[in-house]
């Protein structure tokens, strides 16, 4: 082994962008007049906003099969980027829901579980460059002193919300959604999702 210094644990994150989808999603979301937490998961983390129950990528409409599709594709590439492997697989959405953000909503610090991968699909960012996705790095000191401080330097993680993108991350990652200032409604789609190889008829 070479002498020098190198990073041994990487976590993975993976960004793509698909904006022919999103006029067509916000106006199927904000037809729907969400009231409140339809899920009722953990309503006390979310503040100012509403979500959708827990089924929405399996929705009968064609906007969110096409957007199904597209996020399926993305999912696949990642893990086969990151396993060096070019398979298919079999993914479950376990859950996928839709958020709609208000001003000053937020979501504390959560993270999945019973999933794999997770990811934020970002419909409408807003008109406020504010409630950014942070997400929280799971190294964690016992013991802080000055010959760990770039532990500070890379804490934290934060994407900022921009119309089109998705953001797919292993769900061992801590995250919330930082508080939003804007007067628009900011609208995600999210998701939490299994993966099976894909078993060859």
């Amino acid at each position: 082994m070479e002498e020098g210094v190198r990073a041994i644990f990487q976590i993975p994150m993976a960004h793509y962008e698909n904006k022919s989808l999103t006029d067509d999603l916000s106006k199927y979301i904000l037809s729907k007049e969400t009231i409140g937490i339809e899920s009722g998961i953990a309503p006390k983390l979310k503040h100012n906003l509403v979500a959708s129950k827990s089924d929405f990528l399996y929705r009968n409409e064609m906007i969110i099969e096409d957007t199904k599709e597209w996020i399926d594709g993305c999912i696949k590439k990642t893990i086969n980027t990151i396993q060096r492997e070019e398979i298919d697989y079999n993914i479950t959405y376990n859950e996928s829901w839709y958020q709609v953000s208000k001003t000053n909503g937020m979501h504390e610090p959560h993270l999945h579980v019973k999933c794999s991968w997770c990811g934020v699909y970002y419909i409408k960012s807003g008109n406020h460059d504010s409630g950014h996705t942070v997400f929280q790095n799971p190294t964690k000191s016992t013991y802080i002193d000055r010959g760990n401080v770039f532990l500070d330097n890379m804490s934290t993680h934060r994407v900022k919300p921009q119309d089109g993108l998705l953001v797919i991350f292993p769900s061992y990652l801590n995250h919330y959604q930082a508080l939003y200032k804007g007067t628009e409604d900011r609208i995600v789609v999210a998701f939490n999702a299994s993966i099976e190889k894909r078993e060859e008829d």
